[in-house]
């Protein structure tokens, strides 16, 4: 029988806040540095670096898809490790300096002509995307090493979406404005020295995780030595019901936010006719995650993950179907989308609870935990649900002959469609994926199962 590695917390066996708080940090790290990628690095190559437009749209799509199908590897070497500092820090450790590089380097404007520039931007775009896999990846697999507590796991899950959502709005708050203040005019300069500061809280914050976060509940002698087969390796997880269940919520949660990100711009302009509104709409969404994050514990805790989800995608749903009421009201309209994301924003952080419960599951059904390959999952769930959720709102304008020379009555009323009939449908497609989810109320006697075969 497996060892179980195990450090103590407090005396009462629960998290600190100090813990607790430093975990959250990580998901602020990584949106502060992956989200200026994501939100600012398509601008940066047009307008700043002055990549050929035509060649951006392949280095993201070939990018993207290379990076995702990467992701179950790493997991793959995660649940092989076993070192001195632990199953997940080696990667947190001496990832966080080469990604914090590439991370700079992406941003960097080379002297050169078209092709060496899109060459260059593949090589620091590619190999950024593996090393924030390389360092996200064991992050999130840390959590269910640190604690098989419920209710610690709802409020890491909390403090990891209020990271979340601080990253986010920061970065689309002060990216352009430090732009604009460090470079005096020069946007190259300008980016450069942004992406420097950014990388150096990065870096700091991830050592934060490093020093506090303490893995608890690591296999001792169970790590395997023999070749990595991700083919293998998933056909496993596949056998996994909860996680299975959860990785599709995750996917169709993930092709919701990147198919509305996009949309909303059109709506805004074409729809509405108020440019002001995306200032409003898209922080907004975030700024909803911060209120969600001081819910989503107490929500968690009553209702428990399957129903906590069905309730706040319920909400989410129904409150996208009362906008277009409302559309003339600017005050209503806002609020509604507000409430909205609040509840919705619940299943954002409650996946993360999610899938550490289900490596609970995991280590009790098949007697291995997979952490690694389990959080590779979501992450592979996260960057095919975005890059999914944009090429279709891009393919459905492309169908109906969308031209912003000339946006014709058809095109108003497919983005009128898009805007609200795919946070609905994606909802209810979530819904029906969670009703899967039938490990809440196991949970408890599956921990009790392990922790007598430990203390056995």
């Amino acid at each position: 029988m497996n060892n179980l590695n195990v450090v103590n917390s407090t005396s009462n066996g629960k998290l600190s806040f100090v813990e607790k708080f430093s975990y959250g940090i990580g998901d602020f790290a990584s949106n502060l540095m992956w989200g200026v990628i994501g939100s600012f690095l398509l601008y940066f190559y047009t307008d700043v670096a002055l990549i050929p437009v035509a060649a951006t749209g392949t280095i993201f799509l070939v990018s993207r898809v290379l990076d995702a199908f990467i992701d179950p590897v790493i997991g793959g070497f995660i649940d092989r490790t076993n070192s001195k500092w632990g199953r997940t820090k080696p990667y947190i450790m001496f990832g966080i300096i080469p990604l914090c590089v590439f991370f700079i380097l992406s941003f960097t404007t080379i002297s050169a002509d078209a092709s060496f520039k899109v060459m260059y931007a593949y090589l620091t775009y590619i190999i950024a995307g593996i090393l924030y896999s390389v360092v996200n990846i064991p992050y999130g697999a840390l959590m269910p090493l640190m604690t098989r507590n419920l209710d610690d796991k709802a409020q890491l899950s909390s403090f990891r979406m209020l990271g979340m959502a601080l990253g986010n709005i920061l970065v689309t708050a002060l990216t352009m404005p430090l732009v604009n203040l460090l470079g005096a005019g020069n946007q190259q300069r300008g980016f450069l020295l942004t992406t420097i500061l950014f990388a150096v809280i990065g870096f700091i914050s991830f050592m934060i995780i490093s020093k506090n976060c303490k893995e608890r509940y690591l296999e001792v002698g169970s790590v395997s030595h023999e070749k990595i087969s991700v083919i293998e390796t998933y056909k496993a997880a596949l056998k996994n019901g909860p996680w299975v269940s959860t990785i599709i919520f995750s996917l169709l949660m993930f092709i919701k936010i990147g198919a509305f990100v996009s949309i909303t711009i059109f709506f805004c302009l074409q729809v509405l006719h108020n440019p002001a509104m995306i200032s409003i709409l898209l922080p907004l969404m975030y700024a909803s995650m911060l209120v969600s994050a001081a819910i989503a514990t107490p929500v968690i805790k009553k209702f428990r993950h399957r129903n906590a989800n069905i309730i706040g995608t319920a909400v989410y749903a129904l409150s996208f179907c009362l906008m277009p009421l409302f559309v003339g009201n600017q005050t209503v309209f806002i609020a509604i989308y507000f409430f909205g994301n609040i509840l919705g924003g619940v299943s954002s952080g409650s996946v993360f609870g999610m899938i550490a419960d289900s490596v609970d599951y995991n280590e009790w059904k098949f007697g291995k935990r997979s952490e690694g390959t389990l959080y590779a999952g979501y992450s592979f769930a996260t960057k095919v649900g975005m890059a999914v959720g944009g090429a279709l709102v891009g393919y459905a304008l492309a169908f109906v002959g969308y031209n912003a020379a000339n946006v014709t009555p058809s095109a108003v009323k497919a983005i009128n469609i898009l805007f609200y009939g795919i946070p609905v449908g994606c909802s209810v497609l979530q819904i029906l994926s969670i009703l899967f989810y039938k490990l809440d109320k196991t949970h408890p006697q599956i921990v009790e199962e392990l922790n007598n075969k430990r203390n056995a």
